[in-house]
């Protein structure tokens, strides 16, 4: 009995500490996202006060930061230097959304065409080489962006697609598609090989194996593996900045940190651009999140 309770007692504190480690894991991710949400609706005179306030009242509260990401009309009460921001800078904070999510969009659509069957092919079909060819395309996600930067933009410009959107599109599929390859690989790996022999007997083509059985089996996987291409590409940075040069093509990463680089920038704007920038990767995290536990959960097993 006294060991029983000597065991009981470990397992509490064990538990303390997990509870103790998991808030404080929580209040370091959320804490940084409950300021900037607090901030993007205050109006700017209280957002420079000191010290500062959470409070959100008739007197410091105001909807004018996301009033004017929509609709272009400057805050009343902004400086002269401000009113200057909102014209240049802050009139891209829409655009520059609607650039990435058609990026994102795009380029999770082609991993998913181009990584699945070649995933697939990988996990199932063995020839001379195979593993060198996996780990030699797994290999150049290892590269440091900025090491690429510079022969990207040369190459980009050779062929006409510097500052466009067709050139993050082809960029952002190379950075993620060794990851989906990885991921997937992995997870038609771990799937029943004898269901696929079965259909082989049956004289079924590879092809029809993949759409008619693979496909809904690895559903979980490509689900998981589509969110996180679409919340790398949203926030890519390093390409953006360096291969974009007007609105036509920025992304909200660039935009937000122009913003926050000006002579004169505007906190609340700022905070409601950041906002608004992880409200889509938010959205599917919590659509999807069985698809997204199941598919990595059974990736790591």
């Amino acid at each position: 009995m006294p060991g029983n309770a000597s065991i009981a007692a470990r397992e509490r504190r064990r538990k303390i500490i997990v509870y103790i480690f998991t808030a404080l894991v929580l209040i370091y991710i959320l804490l940084p996202m409950l300021w900037m949400g607090i901030s993007s609706f205050q109006t700017e005179r209280t957002l420079q006060s000191t010290p500062p306030t959470f409070a959100i009242t008739s007197e410091t509260g105001t909807l004018n930061h996301y009033n004017f990401i929509f609709t272009g009309e400057i805050p009343p009460d902004a400086s002269i230097m401000l009113q200057a921001m909102y014209t240049m800078e802050g009139t891209h904070v829409l655009p520059a959304i609607r650039n990435s999510l058609i990026i994102a969009v795009v380029v999770t659509i082609l991993n998913l065409v181009i990584g699945v069957p070649a995933a697939h092919a990988f996990a199932r079909i063995r020839f001379r080489g195979s593993e060198a060819l996996f780990l030699s395309i797994f290999a150049t996600r290892m590269l440091p962006a900025i090491s690429l930067v510079i022969p990207m933009f040369i190459i980009f410009r050779t062929f006409g697609i510097l500052d466009t959107l067709q050139g993050l599109i082809i960029i952002n599929l190379a950075i993620t598609l060794p990851f989906t390859l990885w991921l997937l690989r992995s997870y038609f790996s771990a799937l029943p090989v004898e269901v696929e022999e079965a259909a082989l007997i049956d004289k079924a083509s590879r092809l029809k194996i993949l759409l008619r059985i693979i496909l809904p089996m690895a559903k979980p996987g490509m689900i998981a593996s589509a969110a996180f291409v679409f919340m790398i590409t949203f926030g890519e940075f390093i390409f953006a900045l360096n291969l974009t040069q007007t609105i036509q093509s920025k992304t909200m990463p660039v935009v937000i940190a122009a913003l926050a680089t000006g002579m004169s920038g505007s906190k609340g704007l700022i905070a409601a651009a950041s906002i608004m920038s992880f409200i889509p990767a938010l959205i599917i995290a919590v659509i999807f999140r069985k698809q997204l536990i199941d598919g990595l959960t059974r990736r790591f097993q």
